[in-house]
């Protein structure tokens, strides 16, 4: 009989999901850097892998980064990637909702099952030399800092955008919260389309998300659920690398986000977004009304007339 180690255990896979290994991407040491001062060690290399295992060979068990799970849930979901199975990174939105009644935890899996919420991806990405036309194109390094951002040099014709659309009109509405989903640092982060910009083909690495009719919240409290640093930080467990871009897959439809259990609830949190937003879109309009009353030509591309 083989002999087995301390820390095995029956059905159960042990897991160490390290933020470093003493190597950076380059394949360089990676040293210890002071959080207040920005210098780097000379002599103290990062490896908290080396460190967990350590630990592990003298039989302590009480770092965060190490854990068991169920070997039976790798097996049904053949999916073997530590991080995926650390469930101390769905602890934070747990935990943030775990002494308030106001609301209770919902996957994105089961509001889109419920027809509460839609999700969807983007149109398709046509090829660089057919970027010449009037509808913009927006790619996945145009979704930032909570916006979508038109770059002028990426348009493509109308009747190019209608293959994409497949049809006369794109299906966006405004509102619409676009992330992107693969081949970005930023999936999970989402930005607000902007009335006016429906007019657009969106990539098909993104994802496009929207609350329905049956929905008891709008738009905006998606964007303040979503937002959340506990909701951010369960993406860090569902994005893989695939080779050498991030994807996020499937895998989406699992994020928890608080489900308000009232429509006063929704509407108070969701106030100062909407009144963000709002507001952006009514200086917007204003701009685009004073510039049409000028006695001078511009050439501004932000999205359709409202």
């Amino acid at each position: 009989m083989s002999h087995k180690p301390d820390w095995f255990r029956d059905n159960e896979i042990l897991i160490i999901n390290a933020n470093t290994c003493g190597i950076n991407k380059d394949g360089h040491e990676q040293y210890i850097v002071n959080p207040e001062t920005g210098i780097r060690s000379n002599s103290d290399i990062n490896d908290s892998l080396a460190e967990a295992c350590d630990m592990i060979r003298i039989g302590m068990f009480n770092r965060s980064d190490i854990g068991y799970f169920p070997e039976s849930d790798a097996l049904e979901k053949d999916i073997y990637v530590p991080k995926y199975h650390d469930k101390g990174l769905n602890e934070e939105i747990q935990h943030l909702i775990s002494d308030r009644n106001i609301f209770e935890l919902k996957t994105l899996g089961e509001l889109k099952a419920s027809g509460i919420i839609t999700v969807s991806n983007g149109h398709g990405s046509p090829s660089s030399d057919q970027r010449i036309g009037e509808i913009p194109y927006i790619k996945v390094s145009d979704l930032r800092a909570g916006s979508v951002n038109i770059n002028p040099t990426n348009m493509i014709p109308s009747s190019l955008a209608k293959q994409f659309w497949r049809g006369e009109e794109s299906g966006l509405k405004p509102y619409d919260l676009i992330s992107p989903e693969r081949a970005s640092k930023n999936i999970g982060e989402f930005c607000v389309l902007m009335p006016g910009q429906q007019k657009v083909v969106l990539t098909k690495e993104v994802i496009v998300i929207r609350a329905t009719e049956l929905a008891s919240f709008s738009q905006f409290y998606l964007m303040w659920a979503l937002s959340l640093s506990a909701v951010r930080r369960q993406w860090e467990r569902i994005v893989f690398m695939q080779t050498n871009r991030e994807d996020v897959g499937n895998r989406l439809l699992e994020i928890m986000i608080p489900f308000p259990l009232s429509n006063e609830t929704a509407e108070r949190v969701a106030e100062p977004f909407k009144r963000y937003y709002e507001s952006l879109e009514n200086a917007r309009a204003a701009f685009i009304s004073s510039l049409s009353d000028s006695e001078f030509s511009h050439h501004i591309h932000l999205g359709e007339s409202v």
